[in-house]
């Protein structure tokens, strides 16, 4: 049976909105109404990465404004950085949460790390950025204990490392190496006189390029490692944390 000219356009209707839809990241919220999941259409990925076994995303917009999605949550974690060039330098599974960091490039400092903690559906930070412009962080998890540390002396301040521990992030100092100088020889007394003896063939001389030149100093940008084991935190302040707004997106 032949369907009437009306069917057929509203038939035609739905189809083309479906498409546009999904074209234009439309997604469903389930009650029947079409919600914009802006972030698909808008933002460009920048990362792909896990957590807790769940596709994460750190994402750019038009005006260098970041967020990163959560798909296993289904939310999305609303970043208070911008630049440029934005990377996600480590993610570290540790007792009761996830921490991301973000390293964020700054004229005059080739490193600036934020710091953020996944928990369920909660999420946080800490701090405005700490800085390691002379080199990157070196990140390390043991005994469910993480720590980022400085492995170059900074040109200003003292060098330092982070641990995370119990839910609270740290700041510890660290020491400079020293550097090493090599002990000069004794001069050993002058042997006393012996007979002389037959006359041999003058032996070559010696080439300078066979002998061992003196150990260079220490570099003195080196920085001494901590103790093997947990860093001890004790006497140390937890460094200030706030929320990061949450929202939820299919």
């Amino acid at each position: 049976m032949a369907s009437k000219p009306g069917t057929s356009r509203s038939v035609g209707a739905i189809v083309l909105i479906s498409g546009v839809a999904a074209l234009s990241g439309c997604v469903s919220t389930g009650s029947g109404k079409m919600g914009l999941d802006f972030g698909e259409v808008l933002a460009q990925e920048q990362q792909v990465f896990m957590v807790n076994g769940e596709r994460a995303a750190l994402r750019r917009y038009y005006n260098d404004s970041y967020d990163i999605k959560l798909y296993g949550q289904k939310k999305v974690m609303e970043l208070d950085v911008t630049g440029n060039t934005m990377l996600v330098a480590n993610v570290a599974e540790v007792p009761g949460a996830t921490l991301i960091t973000l390293d964020v490039p700054q004229p005059g400092c080739s490193h600036v790390y934020h710091v953020y903690r996944v928990s369920g559906t909660q999420s946080s930070k800490w701090g405005t950025g700490y800085r390691s412009c002379e080199g990157p962080l070196s990140f390390k998890v043991a005994n469910g204990q993480w720590t980022a540390r400085q492995t170059v002396k900074p040109a200003v301040g003292k060098p330092y490392m982070l641990v995370y521990q119990d839910g609270n992030l740290y700041t510890r100092p660290l020491e400079a190496a020293k550097p090493r100088v090599p002990a000069r020889p004794r001069p050993k007394a002058a042997p006393k006189a012996a007979p002389p003896k037959p006359t041999a063939p003058v032996a070559d001389a010696v080439n300078l390029d066979d002998v061992a030149a003196p150990a260079a100093a220490a570099n003195l940008d080196e920085i001494d490692a901590p103790p093997p084991g947990k860093i001890n935190t004790s006497g140390l302040k937890a460094d200030t944390s706030s929320d990061v707004k949450m929202k939820d997106e299919k």
